[in-house]
């Protein structure tokens, strides 16, 4: 049974860390923290459910597609709302960016919910609920392929920031963005590229809870809060240890779960959350 949780853990745990990834790269590399990535995860499950619904496209092979609507809703929000933010200081500009998609989030919950009835969506195609067995643990085949697309997508970000010139920008930008000003990169061609990729991977992440959870217009909420904790985990602005902070918040819900009872999981999660804050706020991985 331990085995088996850990397992479990591990599994919710990448999704976790796709779910977060985006929101860590934006801030990382911009310094904005977008309250609203939540809500950008719930459209992007519900692309997937409208590609499912009306042509029948495979939820796993409508991603690309959805990862494209979203990058260039990305492409869209930051020349709407995060570009003249850009004249402020650091500070400040956190701070506004907080203000701004805290009200986004409103704008986009009574958006969805209107458009949906508030209807709660899910996924269910032909092989939902097989479930494999491999050396006596039951996994389900959707969590297990839901695994390979989260580590995919994750492994191709890490070789397009570190295999290509473009990523390279990106991480000098989050290093000292005036020392990359000076060295001729281009500071809002890649916040904008880099909000483009923020939003597709939010948009994988609706794309696979979908096929997992059910997904409503005001889950967004619910997937912040899962969010900021692994950011917390793994230090703000690590984009690198999201992973691992993911993997840590499953297996730490799991085995709670597995010990304590399956109500108290949240509870335990929110409760390391806050040592963590008051002990070491930078996050379990910074240096």
């Amino acid at each position: 049974m331990i085995l088996q949780a850990i397992i479990y853990g591990i599994i919710v745990g990448v999704l976790y860390g796709l779910a977060g990834i985006g929101l860590a790269l934006l801030f990382g590399v911009m310094r904005y923290l977008n309250l609203a990535h939540g809500s950008f995860i719930v459209i992007g499950g519900y692309l997937s459910v409208l590609f499912f619904s009306i042509w029948g496209i495979d939820p796993f092979l409508s991603i690309p597609l959805v990862m494209a609507a979203m990058f260039i809703l990305g492409l869209i929000v930051y020349k709407l709302l995060f570009s003249p933010l850009g004249r402020f200081p650091e500070g400040q500009r956190l701070g506004n960016s907080m203000l701004i998609t805290f009200g986004l989030i409103l704008v986009l919950n009574n958006g969805m919910a209107l458009l949906s009835s508030a209807e709660v969506k899910t996924i269910t195609t032909s092989y939902s609920g097989k479930v494999f067995e491999v050396l006596g643990i039951r996994l389900p085949l959707i969590s297990a392929a839901v695994t390979g697309v989260a580590l995919v997508v994750i492994i191709g970000l890490h070789l397009f920031l570190y295999r290509t010139y473009f990523g390279k920008s990106i991480r000098a930008t989050v290093q000292d963005w005036e020392g990359a000003i000076l060295l001729g990169v281009n500071i809002d061609r890649t916040y904008l590229v880099a909000c483009g990729i923020s939003m597709a991977l939010a948009g994988v992440a609706g794309s696979v809870i979908a096929l997992i959870y059910s997904i409503g217009s005001h889950s967004g909420l619910e997937w912040l809060l899962i969010t900021m904790v692994v950011l917390v985990f793994a230090g703000l602005g690590n984009i690198k240890e999201v992973l691992i902070a993911g993997v840590l918040l499953g297996i730490i819900e799991q085995m709670s779960g597995l010990f304590i009872g399956g109500q108290y999981r949240a509870v335990v999660a929110l409760l390391i959350f806050v040592l963590i804050l008051l002990l070491r706020p930078q996050g379990l991985f910074k240096r």
